[in-house]
């Protein structure tokens, strides 16, 4: 066993989340937060590219949900121009950093670089939590939660890493070659297109992906959540430095919106995206750019991508022979969190009418329970993230309303004090016979809010068509007790993480590696230690020693290859 996988295994199996209402931890949370007022909210942030700072005379605004009159970061928005010229001028010498880091660093200094980023982000824990409170709406235990993850991604990325590195090779026959070996080179500079909703586990999972393989990479921000993304990079950084690996052009920074995406992947100096974000978007971004041949590490391809997840139409059912009461308020807590701004959410709810009433009763009963509000102030849950996205989720209810598809079941009562509040709301599906078109429009519609639908049923087929149409299948949850429905069910139910009797929300790093299949995921469905491969490519070499050379030459040229980052055959 590894020291790595040790750690990990120790870490994972004591792992116990803070509770904010500790008084030890809450002095800690405090703690965090006035960190965070004091030293990085309000102030203007860079671009920061290379060993240079790029900055403008335009700005946006990133603010915080819950009091938007609180203006949390400033960060620079560029011209068209501006910005193709700094990628025409910036990306080439970003593109050699990474040569450099790849060819001075082997693969098990990158290792210690990523335990290394794993305990700057553990020292910063409380003022990263902070930052995901006041930018992106999220409440104290959400906020725990994710920041855990944050430091849980690079720890197994570089378990990963050391795993593939250390995979013993079958020795050639005799015939084939004295020796062989394989090792990982990196792709190039990689883009991460960074979410608002998770905007600390996300990026950090992306980057570290990418800087294990040996690439250069540039975080990209969403324009929502800017300054949890530079707190993401100054993690590292600072774990850069006290490696003592030069990080400028390595490890960038470059926050904004789609046309900064644009800007970038125009230019062949890109060689990999990751990308966390709408579907339709990230389809949109591969129709433009995927054709686009890029610079590798030798040669030249298309565009690669090293992780992406986008959103999804989750289904979760409940059978007859479940407690009603239970699965409700699973069912509740699989849409209502991070105000629903999540891709893994329940968006429609399949329950057996034989228990569909009291099911109904207690999901209302739960909704009644929670705590809208202010989340700096103790709320389970508060305001989307903007306002821009509350009238969207308005406007695709009044869509299905209108076409006769849905009818309002509960809309959770709040007091008002932003235009970005939204009220957890459960919609019924009221079409009775089953209509094709639809039935596809209700299982293609993307909420991305506290709402969910239900769906009514008196036996498995009706729902098994109903998924069968659906573009998605990320995560999925069961109630049942019987095993010959569980298997039916894991047969056809959309998912890339199925869940049993339990919600379909907050997959655990490693235990339940997320990622999803068709649209929700690409490339479709790998993850775990498989998706750290989608970062590099995979060199193999094999062949004979010179005639008549001693044991020190085969010596010196074994530990060249190993040098070099190629696991020999041990055999």
């Amino acid at each position: 066993m590894n020291s790595v996988r040790e750690r990990i295994e120790t870490q994972f199996s004591n792992k116990v989340y803070p509770n904010p209402v500790d008084p030890k931890i809450a002095r800690q949370f405090v703690a965090g937060i006035e960190r965070f007022r004091k030293e990085y909210i309000f102030h203007h942030y860079f671009w920061i590219l290379g060993d240079n700072s790029e900055f403008s005379g335009s700005w946006y605004e990133t603010r915080d949900p819950n009091s938007t009159e609180t203006i949390v970061g400033r960060f620079p928005q560029f011209s068209a121009s501006r910005l193709a010229s700094i990628a025409e001028f910036r990306l080439p010498h970003i593109r050699a950093a990474g040569r450099r880091f790849f060819l001075e660093n082997p693969w098990q200094k990158r290792v210690r670089l990523l335990e290394i980023i794993s305990d700057v982000v553990k020292e910063r824990f409380w003022l990263l939590c902070a930052a995901k409170m006041y930018e992106t709406g999220q409440s104290a235990s959400e906020a725990i939660g994710e920041t855990d993850e944050e430091i849980d991604f690079p720890l197994v990325n570089a378990m990963y890493l050391e795993e593939l590195n250390r995979e013993l090779r079958f020795p050639s026959p005799s015939w084939a070659g004295d020796l062989n070996g394989e090792r990982f080179v990196p792709h190039g500079v990689f883009l991460d297109v960074e979410p608002f909703n998770f905007p600390g586990a996300i990026p950090m999972d992306m980057a570290t992906k990418a800087l294990a393989m040996g690439n250069a990479v540039i975080l990209k921000p969403s324009p929502k959540a800017s300054l949890c993304g530079y707190l993401v990079w100054e993690s590292i950084k600072i774990a850069f430095e006290r490696v003592g690996i030069n990080w400028h052009g390595v490890v960038n920074y470059a926050p904004g919106d789609a046309e900064v995406v644009d800007a970038f992947l125009s230019s062949p100096e890109i060689a990999g995206m990751s990308f966390t974000g709408s579907s339709a978007v990230f389809h949109d971004i591969k129709e433009r750019h995927g054709q686009i041949l890029r610079h590798g590490w030798r040669g030249k391809a298309k565009l690669v991508t090293g992780s992406a997840e986008t959103s999804g139409v989750n289904t979760f059912i409940v059978c007859a022979d479940t407690d009603p009461v239970y699965a409700a308020n699973e069912y509740v807590k699989s849409f209502v969190g991070r105000s629903g701004q999540k891709c893994s959410s329940a968006r429609i709810a399949f329950v057996d009418m034989k228990l569909y009433s009291l099911f109904m009763a207690a999901v209302v009963e739960r909704l009644e329970q929670i705590h809208y509000g202010d989340v700096r102030k103790g709320a389970d849950l508060g305001a989307m993230i903007t306002a821009a996205d509350s009238k969207k989720l308005s406007r695709q209810i009044e869509e299905l309303k209108n076409a006769g598809l849905v009818r309002v079941y509960r809309e959770k009562p709040i007091t008002r004090v932003s235009n970005n509040d939204f009220p957890p709301t459960v919609l019924e599906y009221t079409d009775s016979a089953y209509n094709e078109r639809a039935v596809r429009t209700l299982m293609n519609t993307e909420f991305f809010g506290p709402v969910s639908t239900v769906v009514p049923f008196r036996n498995l087929d009706k729902v098994e068509r109903m998924c069968n149409v659906t573009n998605f299948a990320l995560t999925g949850s069961v109630f049942c007790r019987d095993i010959g429905t569980l298997e039916r069910v894991l047969n056809f139910i959309p998912a890339g993480n199925l869940y049993w009797n339990r919600k379909c929300t907050g997959a655990l790093v490693e235990m339940e590696c997320f990622g999803g299949l068709r649209s929700a995921s690409s490339p479709n469905g790998v993850k775990g230690k498989h998706a750290l491969t989608l970062f590099g490519s995979d060199v193999t070499f094999s062949g004979f020693y010179p005639e008549k050379v001693d044991n020190e030459y085969k010596e010196a040229a074994r530990e060249m290859f190993t040098r070099n980052g190629f696991n020999l055959s041990k055999w």
